[in-house]
């Protein structure tokens, strides 16, 4: 068996350094680049076309960006006789993670290709079926060396995720309960060597706590390895188990585990994914071919797809918004290797980057409260912070799960602009370390949607119009999205869904003014997101009250909506002002009515 003891905690050095020139630059363009877009936009007939095709340009120079780093790779690769280290920023006064104080200890294993990978898959309640397909799917993964499962519950309605991993893997495989969760074990130790600290008069290092807490997390991994008797030689698949606590929660724990077995493994990377994504093939191996000839770029992530797209309309319709907005919207800022958002389902991280961001990223506080709905995108904010790449492999594909109803798409987009929202907002110090892009793509997508809700409701009340949109110019970059996705997007739509490219649109972008808000309003608010999978999470049911808080604004906004389509078709047809009062009072409660049906009906 592999000694755990002797397994080294990972060297973790820092990415590109930025020096105060760069900075300088960086917060000139941030301060310049965005007004000056706007200037653009208001004196242009066109704006939301022009906008198409600068993010169309953007789209394919983060293509070309990405091609270049995989053709350097394969031109330059060597079998190499250990993992290659990324370069330790001299400068840096982690100590923690200091050669003199951390050293690597010889694999026992030596890795195949640098372009191996071990695979993290958590869930909590997972369908069964769902589970036992995205589990299958890694076995045709290329690249793929070893797959670590991490269950967020271990009563006896998570047994299912259990027995399906021991069916889709009885061999090489073992299932480990952790006692508890490592995350409040690091809690703990950092809160003893606070209290220590006080009694003794001393000030709190920070990075001294977060030392303490990660040496004994490793530590303590290792130890439950070589209890349970764990040899790396001939176990490949491993499930951990743990009390149910939250996605971040289990996340931490699988990572930890993750480290020190990647570490005797020799192996440079971890794909992190969900338990409702399928894997192709070459959905992994391409993800981290286009960052591993870069030693400062820490993490990837590819684009998505929809894997049960035809199960219902909505499902149709997300399926849509996946294959166009979400590609376009992801590949702006990805050219210069300053992704904002790894999404969870289909990320690849260099795993030295990973252990200096961990604690940092498990103990985020947003106004005193503990944060643990935006466990990718924060994790992404470290990586930027700390001088790390982070692109997007807009070309390569992994299949993901969406919701099936209007209730649970909304509940998850409200989760997901929450998210966005702190990593946006509240992280100013990020837009000086990577490219103004970074912040021209943040501030068009937080202000845009606040506009739009702002001159709807304005319009809606008095008939005055703050924004004037021209109908042509719509049509134009409805027309123009819709070609350009055909022609390159890597997704290739069957005829059948063709049908639902334009609902889609229509689909995604009319309530994302109302969601945008709301989750503004909101967010403190947490939880997994939408209810779990399982037939016995399915069967559950929210309470009116919960119900309303949770979608309620949907209804609202739609009558808003349809209100000022009626205000502006009657206006157009010259009626008398009590007729327009009357076309906007009925089509604000028909509408009101149709969305109170497909959500708070639905969920209560």
């Amino acid at each position: 068996m592999d000694s755990f003891n002797n397994a080294s905690i990972p060297i973790i050095t820092k990415g590109r350094p930025t020096s105060y020139l760069r900075m300088l630059f960086n917060l000139v363009g941030c301060l310049l680049l965005t007004p000056a877009y706007w200037a653009v936009s208001v004196h242009c007939r066109y704006p939301v076309t022009l906008d198409l095709i600068l993010t169309i340009v953007l789209t394919e120079l983060n293509r070309l960006v990405n091609e270049g780093r995989r053709l350097q790779f394969y031109e330059h690769e060597e079998p190499p006789e250990r993992p290659l280290a990324s370069p330790r920023d001299e400068r840096s006064d982690d100590g923690f993670y200091d050669e003199k104080h951390v050293g690597f200890s010889v694999t026992e294993i030596e890795p195949q290709s640098r372009l191996d990978c071990m695979a993290a898959v958590v869930g909590w309640r997972e369908d069964p079926a769902l589970f036992a397909r995205a589990l299958q799917s890694y076995k045709s993964a290329k690249h793929c060396m070893f797959m670590l499962v991490g269950i967020d519950g271990d009563e006896a309605a998570d047994q299912d995720m259990v027995d399906v991993f021991n069916t889709v893997y009885p061999n090489q495989s073992k299932v480990i309960h952790v006692p508890q969760p490592l995350g409040e074990v690091a809690e703990q130790f950092i809160a003893k060597h606070i209290s220590v600290c006080k009694q003794n008069g001393q000030p709190v290092n920070l990075n001294e706590c977060y030392e303490i807490a990660m040496r004994h997390c490793f530590q303590l991994a290792r130890t439950i390895l070589e209890q349970e008797k764990v040899d790396l030689t001939s176990v490949r698949q491993l499930c951990l188990r743990q009390r149910h606590m939250h996605k971040k929660g289990v996340m931490f724990t699988t990572f930890i585990f993750a480290l020190v077995i990647a570490d005797v493994l020799g192996i440079e990377f971890l794909w992190s994914s969900d338990s409702d994504t399928l894997v192709f093939p070459d959905s992994i191996h391409k993800t981290v071919d286009a960052i591993a000839h870069d030693p400062t770029v820490g993490g990837a992530s590819s684009g998505l797809v929809v894997h049960n797209g035809y199960e219902t309309t909505v499902t149709n319709l997300a399926a849509t918004v996946y294959w166009g907005e979400l590609y376009l919207t992801r590949s702006m800022p990805a050219f210069t290797a300053t992704s904002d958002c790894q999404s969870g389902p289909s990320t690849v991280f260099r795993l030295a980057a990973m252990p200096a961001i961990l604690m940092p990223w498990y103990l985020q506080t947003l106004m005193g409260k503990r944060m643990i709905i935006n466990e990718d995108r924060h994790l992404t904010t470290n990586l930027l912070l700390r001088g790390w790449g982070v692109v997007f492999a807009s070309d390569v594909l992994a299949a993901t799960d969406t919701p099936t109803t209007m209730a649970r798409w909304l509940k998850q987009q409200v989760r997901w602009a929450r998210a966005t929202h702190i990593e946006s907002l509240l992280q100013p110090r990020v837009y000086l370390v990577t490219h103004p892009l970074l912040f021209y793509s943040m501030s068009k997508r937080e202000l845009g949607p606040v506009i739009a809700f702002v001159a709807a409701l304005w319009y809606f009340f008095t008939g005055e119009r703050l924004i004037l949109v021209f109908v042509s110019d719509v049509l134009v970059r409805i027309a123009a999205s819709a070609l350009y996705n055909l022609l390159r997007n890597p997704h290739r739509l069957e005829r059948a869904s063709l049908k639902w490219i334009v609902p889609g649109m229509f689909f995604y972008h009319l309530p994302l003014p109302a969601v945008h808000v709301w989750s503004l309003l909101t967010l403190t608010a947490d939880g997994w997101g939408t209810s779990m999978r399982n037939s016995s999470e399915l069967a559950k049911k929210d309470s009116a009250r919960q119900a309303w808080w949770e979608t309620g604004f949907f209804v609202g906004w739609m009558g808003v909506v349809a209100g000022s389509v009626a205000r502006w078709l009657a206006t157009h047809w010259a009626m008398r002002q009590h007729e327009v009062w009357g076309a906007m009072a009925v089509s604000f409660a028909a509408a009101a009515y149709i969305a109170w049906r497909c959500t708070i009906y639905q969920q209560s």
